[in-house]
């Protein structure tokens, strides 16, 4: 008499918990997830050279080709600066070995001209922003163009990469 009680409590569980499993699987079939990558940069109060326009720095940008002149336009963009212990220097970190920023198209290759307030870039450092001008704060540009001025004579998909280092040209009193 106790087993077949025991019996029928087990087969009661056995149905409610199937009914629990079987009701939660029923919900899984028509339910959505979604994984939403998110980050944050907070820069120094101190030291910071920062897009002034978000969201296209870490994506492929056209410079766009020019057919009436067979140049490359300007790609120009603002970048916001600050530095409270001096100037600032920039560098350009991948250079071929003339030390040039080029485009290519795996045969031939264009030269580009990458300059920051104003002064060109090169792979070696060179003051882009003075202590005054850095201490206040303030917006200037980043142009990047054809080097020289001769019309192009290629042709095809030319990719490259401009990466620049920008450093703290701290003033020793």
């Amino acid at each position: 008499m106790l087993s077949h009680k025991i019996a029928k409590v087990c087969l009661i569980t056995s149905a409610l918990s199937l009914s629990v499993f079987g009701s939660t699987a029923a919900m899984a079939v028509n339910q959505q997830s979604y994984t939403i990558d998110v980050y944050a940069h907070i820069p120094s109060d101190d030291f910071q050279i920062e897009p002034v326009e978000s969201g296209w720095i870490h994506q492929a940008q056209e410079i766009e080709y020019d057919l009436t002149t067979s140049k490359l336009k300007n790609f120009e963009k603002q970048f916001q600066y600050k530095n409270i212990s001096g100037g600032i220097r920039a560098t350009l970190t991948n250079t071929d070995s003339n030390g040039e920023t080029i485009l290519s198209n795996g045969s031939d290759t264009i030269p580009l001209k990458v300059e920051f307030n104003g002064v060109e870039l090169s792979d070696t450092a060179k003051t882009v922003v003075d202590a005054t001008a850095a201490q206040a704060g303030g917006r200037t540009m980043l142009r990047i163009s054809q080097k020289d001025t001769q019309p192009l004579a290629v042709q095809g998909d030319f990719t490259g990469q401009v990466a620049m280092i920008f450093e703290e040209e701290i003033v020793t009193p």
